[in-house]
């Protein structure tokens, strides 16, 4: 294992070494590494900020409007910052409606790629330069990093019911869990995430109660599996459920891809006190 502290100039050591990656650095890795939607659109933001003027809201330090439309029509996938519900169009209000690229603000932001404060020009720091210009696996593997060891995951899961924090060692006892499935192996989503539940002793503290288990495994999809198939690691599987006179969609199902093994192999092997 490698230990690289807390401190923050050890932990930007993750974008420039090498040697721990060595063991990825086969057949497609890089390549998919390289493709991923989360990572080019990471590398079009810094870039968008290092050309342009970005001031941030005067309350929040997030992205004026005409500025986010502006970077996500480049996106890999561009975001709908407009939706039509019958006779009525509603367009987003703010960058934290717009999750695709509020992702990407927390880990550039957490992560010390990007310097943002409320009614400041948004600045690229030493370690969003750097992150510029390493190859393409080294940028995601840090940005995993950043999510794994740095970041609240329930900014994915804005929901009171779950509290303000997860139990303790949550992320830690996740990826134990997922390392122990097989690669290319279809796992029941229930059952993984009851095992989650149980081990980490994840519960509901809202007073209503009545859905405490739809709402974990909620949850769940949107903190675990939802943000490791954005890193492109997982493959999801829907059956359609009905829903009075609609159905929506229900994950049954999950595949870890070799590559989401990869990664969570290289994530193991780093230790951040």
């Amino acid at each position: 294992m490698l230990n690289f502290g807390c401190n923050n100039s050890n932990f930007i050591k993750l974008l420039s070494e090498s040697f721990y990656l060595e063991p990825l650095l086969k057949g497609d890795l890089t390549h998919q590494a390289e493709l991923l939607s989360l990572r080019q659109d990471m590398t079009t933001l810094l870039s968008f900020v290092e050309e342009n003027k970005v001031v941030g809201t005067q309350s929040t330090g997030n992205m004026p409007l005409k500025m986010i439309r502006q970077l996500t029509s480049n996106f890999v996938n561009p975001p709908k910052l407009e939706h039509k519900i019958g006779d009525r169009i509603y367009k987003i209000r703010s960058e934290s409606e717009v999750w695709q690229l509020y992702f990407l603000h927390i880990l550039a932001e957490v992560g010390n790629l990007l310097k943002i404060a409320p009614s400041k020009q948004w600045r690229l720091k030493p370690a969003g330069r750097k992150f510029l210009n390493v190859p393409p696996l080294n940028q995601v593997l840090y940005l995993l990093m950043i999510w794994w060891y740095r970041v609240n995951w329930l900014v994915a899961y804005q929901i009171a019911g779950i509290g303000e924090k997860l139990p303790n060692n949550f992320e830690i006892i996740t990826l134990e869990s997922l390392t122990n499935i097989p690669a290319n192996t279809r796992a029941s989503f229930e059952e993984f995430a009851d095992l989650l539940i149980q081990k980490t002793g994840l519960r509901w503290t809202a007073s209503d109660s009545t859905f405490v288990r739809k709402f974990l495994y909620s949850s769940i999809e949107k903190i675990v599996i939802d943000i490791l198939a954005t890193f492109g690691m997982i493959e999801q599987e829907y059956l359609d459920e009905p829903l009075g006179k609609a159905k929506i969609p229900k994950l049954v199902s999950f595949k870890i891809t070799s590559y989401g093994v990869a990664l969570l192999k290289a994530n193991k092997m780093i230790v951040i006190d």
